[in-house]
């Protein structure tokens, strides 16, 4: 039998490696749950939600206007998706199939984008997210374009929007539209949910329109960021209106 004094080193000597083990795999695994931090997955919305246009106007809209001359279909094309007479891909195949019509280029597409500004302190505040461990997503109808634009090297670890497909010439000839718009917003949290293996109750998304509604209930967390919409304002966890984004790291992280 060994020395009681020799027991009891080798105790302290394997405690010692497991608590190293552990500190080296906290270390390897940044964004695992972590109980002094209420969320481990915060998705954004794009248009109106970081960034937004001196005349309100989304992204669809100012290149519907650019392009065709009208943005009034928005809302047209809208109230027809809501009575079932078009698919979302329909939508998008009808506004694209114009700004193809009308020979929209990359570069005319770029200019219309950087008409937009970021809220304040909006890069800010999802690279200190991330820098603190978060999973950081994007679950928009917006266009990728415009992330990739106005927010190069960005920290999203995921990012589910349209696409819009160039030639080499920059001539604007295709698209995809995203699975993840209106209702397919509930499907896309569930989704990074599942394989970022972090549970509803600790996500959050920040939206401020109509098609961010059916985020509430599913989110552990929704907030209304400068909501456009009634039916969000009144069923967010939380309403914040301005624009400096900042206030949301005492909230989410």
């Amino acid at each position: 039998m060994a020395p009681v004094c020799l027991i009891a080193y080798n105790v302290a000597m394997n405690a010692n490696r497991q608590e190293k083990a552990a500190n080296r795999e906290e270390k390897r695994s940044p964004g695992k749950k972590d109980a002094r931090r209420p969320y481990d997955l915060v998705c954004f919305d794009v248009d109106g939600t970081l960034i937004r246009h001196p005349s309100d106007k989304i992204i669809w809209e100012i290149l519907n206007l650019r392009f065709t001359g009208d943005d009034r279909v928005n809302v047209e094309r809208f109230e027809m998706y809501k009575r079932g007479e078009i698919t979302y891909p329909d939508w998008v195949r009808l506004d694209v199939g114009g700004w193809i019509e009308a020979g929209a280029t990359r570069g005319q597409i770029v200019e219309a984008v950087r008409e937009f500004e970021l809220y304040d302190g909006a890069i800010d505040t999802v690279r200190a997210l991330k820098a603190r461990g978060l999973h950081l997503a994007v679950i928009s109808g917006t266009i990728d374009i415009v992330i990739e634009t106005l927010f190069p090297g960005h920290p999203f670890d995921d990012v589910f929007t349209n696409k819009i497909v160039f030639d080499g010439e920059g001539r604007l000839t295709g698209w995809d539209a995203t699975p993840y718009d209106l209702h397919g917003k509930a499907v896309a949290l569930r989704d990074l949910a599942t394989r970022h293996r972090v549970p509803l109750e600790r996500t959050a998304f920040v939206g401020d329109g109509e098609n961010d509604v059916p985020l509430v209930g599913v989110a552990g967390f929704v907030v209304a960021f400068n909501p456009r919409c009634q039916e969000l304002e009144r069923r967010a966890d939380l309403v914040m209106k301005g624009r400096n984004m900042n206030e949301l790291l005492g909230v989410l992280s």
